[in-house]
């Protein structure tokens, strides 16, 4: 602790899962250090009964939780350090929950990415589509134009036979 005092940390908080460093001590002590001296951190009560050290550098509290294995719910596989922040009223996860969420979000963005490719591959369907259509209309504007002309090359033809025929009824 004095090399932590000389060179400015403000608190130091220790967690031994095993107990044995501070032999009936319990599992998480603390300190609050200045230059000049340590003063144990304070202890608080949190809501779930729990009993913790306040950190006001973190501005939250440190206690000591069982974590349990989830094949077996009643026995407890070890002892860690938790986090409770006393602003919101809420533990703040640790590493397997930690762990646990960003597998949930790595499953949310593959989702939403699934998503985004289905609704790409839709556009891109609903796109040929469209395209394919325009496609027809243009070949059916095209016959429409060429039946058009045929049409008018054959009144024109028709014009110039009953101009001749006139022709030569008055000869």
């Amino acid at each position: 602790l004095d090399c932590y005092q000389q060179i400015g940390v403000r608190e130091c908080l220790f967690f031994d899962a095993t107990g044995e460093d501070r032999a009936g001590e319990g599992e998480l002590w603390g300190y609050a250090l200045t230059p000049e001296h340590r003063e144990p951190l304070e202890e608080v009560v949190l809501p779930n009964g729990e009993r913790g050290l306040r950190s006001e550098v973190l501005g939250l509290v440190a206690y000591v939780a069982e974590r349990r294995p989830p094949s077996a719910p009643g026995r407890t596989w070890a002892l860690t350090m938790r986090w409770h922040d006393p602003a919101t009223g809420k533990d703040l996860p640790d590493y397997d929950q930690s762990c646990d969420e960003t597998e949930a979000q790595r499953a949310r963005a593959e989702a939403q990415r699934t998503r985004a490719n289905a609704e790409r591959t839709r556009a891109d369907a609903e796109r040929a589509r469209a395209d394919a259509a325009r496609t027809r209309a243009n070949a059916e504007k095209a016959r429409a134009d060429a039946a058009e002309r045929e049409a008018q090359a054959a009144r024109r033809r028709i014009a110039e036979l009953e101009e001749q025929l006139r022709q030569g009824d008055g000869a």
